[in-house]
């Protein structure tokens, strides 16, 4: 064992003899634990004094007065084995890594994970990369992507974010190793739970009539571009513009304003920004340049057939060849999806999400789910693309005289006035024209004249308040005033009166009743044999959280929620089970009241895949779960069933753990089934635990009242266990 060097001890062992037991002590290796450091240095400067003092530099008054020769031999032997043990304590307890290895985590025991945020696990030394990565585990099963700085591994969902109200232990194995070879002497678990879905703005109520003009604030110039431009994207953070100038050259500038910053002089055909905001991706003369922003370095991928369209996937950067989708893969490149063998095949744009493709087969306009090679026809012969939503959820192209807004199905479509559109992250859409600039929801409510003037190809930036457009050769950019508040719609109000009903249970139980009408009441009177309306006992109510949310009905006003409540022990969600809920607002009422209540049975929570959302529509399903699966489980492991058993709607589709089931015609006040089978399959093989069952009523209302609240709970809320079938 190495030494560090003490001067000190080199005053005291003056002594040939000395200096040689010392070296032997050196050599010794302590197998306790290391000292503390104030410990270690307190310790050592008492045994240097008792050192100092035994077994050499002077003669105490005590050997003087008392001491034979022999006496003085044995003190200096005493002061020899004190200078010992300083030797050792000093040598075996040095500063420095510890052969120990310590794993921590930023979100270990958190309950509140944002959903973007990696999972992060820093190592106090190097560590092998190929096999601490292998010895990663993750619950619920999820497919992960992992990357290294210095020693802190993050791990990423190849689905983009995390799951929400998801309880995750992320274990790292025995089979990890250090970078000298040194393996993990147990497993170390983190375990944390995310937070809700962000909630998606509350549903408007419809209006027609424009309200007068309101000033743009902040317009300046950006840029002079007399050539033209075809492409603008922004940052993710909202503080820098790029753009491609019609002679081809790649520029930035940044939103606040300066001097533009040429990227690539010239050919730059297709470019797009990597989710992080840390690299971008352009053709160039044929082949593809990855730009690291920060460094400014670039590397270059070489594809064949030659590149024509570009974009990102969370795995990396995707492209469209005359052939297919492809993407970068070990050696080379891997095809993703193939483009249609027949007609003229033009691809347009990648999805924000990097998983579908917007593209023109002759005069179709078409969208490819890149997971399954299907595609989908979007409006009439003609159409034209004319962007995304924020999310990738959703498409906008040009219909008969109007803007269409259509989910990626083509089946829920809202008409918006001709224009040129652009859709934010607060759901609302610039219409920009040669005459005026108009701003509206998505649902075409809340119309507003933001100006006058020629307003071309405007561009929303990621914040959902600043924006660019184009006039006279120049780019311009601009902030427009913040939305005005939406008309609650019923279901947004009758979500808030769960919310709150829910929270007075677990906090203050005598404050509920003021949310239940008589018949509520007479629901969650245990004494006649009702549910409880207090939860008591051990495992104990740690959480909920909305399984589903739906309008079903008007005059009175109803509504029916299913809501997952988590019962947890020693901090761990060990049980679960569900309420069905059927609100009230009675004509003239201003505030919904619980009205019905069912509970299903307390299940035991698994390691296996949960449902944790169902999102309904009059034409649609989608079903959301904790893991990543199989898809080809899927297929004939989830389905719709009507009142008489029989299967309906389309075959479903998967992506980012959502199954979603189209073709339906959900009718209000119908009841229908969904049924997911134990035959679905997590990504690790594992079926899951039982069937899973939920009845439902079709929605009622318009597309703003079928609109699912995703509000959070007062404490974030974990996955819960799949409901099985009775």
């Amino acid at each position: 064992m190495s030494m560090q060097h003490d001067p000190d001890l080199d005053d005291v062992l003056q002594d040939q003899e000395l200096r040689h037991v010392a070296d032997l002590l050196r050599e010794a290796r302590m197998t306790e634990a290391p000292l503390d450091d104030a410990f270690r240095s307190a310790l050592r400067r008492q045994l240097m004094n008792q050192a100092w003092g035994m077994g050499g530099g002077g003669t105490p008054w005590w050997r003087k007065v008392f001491g034979p020769t022999g006496m003085v031999w044995a003190t200096a032997a005493v002061g020899v084995i004190l200078i010992g043990v300083v030797v050792v304590l000093t040598a075996t307890n040095q500063p420095g890594p510890s052969d120990q290895v310590v794993v921590t985590s930023p979100i270990s025991n958190q309950s509140a994970v944002r959903l973007q945020q990696p999972i992060q696990v820093t190592f106090n030394q190097p560590m092998n990369h190929p096999s601490t990565e292998a010895a990663v585990q993750i619950t619920p099963a999820t497919t992960v992507a992992f990357s290294w700085h210095e020693n802190t591994l993050s791990v990423t969902p190849t689905a983009g974010d995390l799951a929400p109200n998801t309880q995750y232990q992320v274990t790292i194995g025995p089979g990890a190793r250090t970078a000298s070879g040194q393996s993990l002497t147990a497993p170390k678990t983190i375990t944390f739970v995310t937070q809700p879905p962000a909630a998606p703005s509350p549903s408007p109520s419809p209006s027609a009539r424009p309200t007068p003009v309101t000033a743009l604030a902040g317009q300046h110039l950006l840029a002079s571009i007399p050539e033209g431009i075809t492409n603008v994207l922004w940052s993710p953070d909202s503080s820098t513009v790029y753009f491609v100038t019609g002679k081809g050259a790649l520029e930035s500038v940044p939103f606040a304003g300066g001097s533009p910053t040429v990227i690539a002089p010239d050919g730059v055909t297709s470019v797009a920004i990597n989710p992080a905001g840390d690299q971008l991706a352009y053709i160039r003369k044929a082949n593809i340049e990855i730009l690291a922003i920060a460094p400014g370095t670039t590397t270059e991928v070489v594809p064949t057939p030659a590149p024509v369209l570009v974009g990102w996937t969370t795995g990396g950067v995707e492209w469209v060849s005359a052939d297919g989708v492809y993407t970068a893969a070990p050696g080379g490149q891997g095809k993703v999806a193939p483009l249609p063998a027949t007609g003229t095949v033009t691809a347009i744009s990648f999805a924000p999400d990097g998983v579908h493709l917007a593209y023109t087969q002759d005069q179709s306009l078409n969208v490819m789910d890149l997971g399954t090679g299907k595609s989908t026809v979007l409006g009439l012969p003609g159409a034209h693309f004319l962007g995304w939503s924020p999310d990738g959820t959703g498409i906008m192209y040009s219909g008969a005289q109007a803007v269409v807004l259509a989910d990626l199905g083509g089946r829920n479509t809202t008409p918006l006035p001709a224009g040129e559109p652009s859709w934010s992250s607060q759901d609302e859409v610039l219409l920009g024209s040669d005459v005026n600039l108009f701003v509206m929801r998505s649902d075409a409510s809340g119309q507003t004249k933001l100006a006058d003037g020629t307003f071309h190809l405007p561009d929303w930036a990621p914040n959902g308040i600043a924006f660019t457009y184009f006039r006279g050769g120049e780019l311009f950019a601009a902030s427009a005033p913040a939305p005005a508040p939406p008309a609650t719609a019923p279901l947004d109000a009758a979500t808030s009166v769960v919310n709150a009903f829910m929270k007075a249970r677990k906090d203050n139980p005598d404050r509920a009743n003021a949310y239940l009408d008589d018949n509520g009441r007479k629901a969650y009177s245990s004494a006649i044999g009702g549910l409880n309306l207090q939860v008591t006992g051990d495992p104990s109510f740690s959480r909920y959280y909305l399984l589903t949310a739906q309008v079903t009905g008007s005059h009175p006003d109803t509504a029916q929620f299913v809501v997952r409540i988590v019962l947890a022990h020693n901090n761990l969600d060990v049980k679960t089970f569900e309420e069905t809920l059927t609100l009230v607002r009675t004509q003239g009422s201003q505030q919904f009241l619980v009205d019905q209540a069912a509970a299903g049975s307390v299940l035991t929570l698994g390691s296996t895949a949960e449902v944790v959302s169902v999102d309904v529509t009059t034409t649609s399903v989608k079903v959301t779960f904790d893991s990543d699966l199989k898809p080809e489980t899927v297929t004939a492991g989830v389905i719709i069933l009507d009142s008489k058993g029989k299967q309906i709607g389309n075959a479903p589709s998967y992506a980012k753990r959502t199954v979603t089931i189209d073709g339906l015609d959900l009718k209000s006040g119908k009841s229908f089934k969904l049924v997911v089978l134990s035959t679905v399959q997590d990504v690790s093989g594992n079926n899951i635990a039982a069937e899973y069952d939920l009845t439902f009523e079709g929605p009622a209302g318009k597309s703003g009242d079928r609109h699912k609240d995703t509000s959070p709970s007062p404490s974030p809320q974990p996955s819960p266990s799949a409901t099985p079938s009775s």
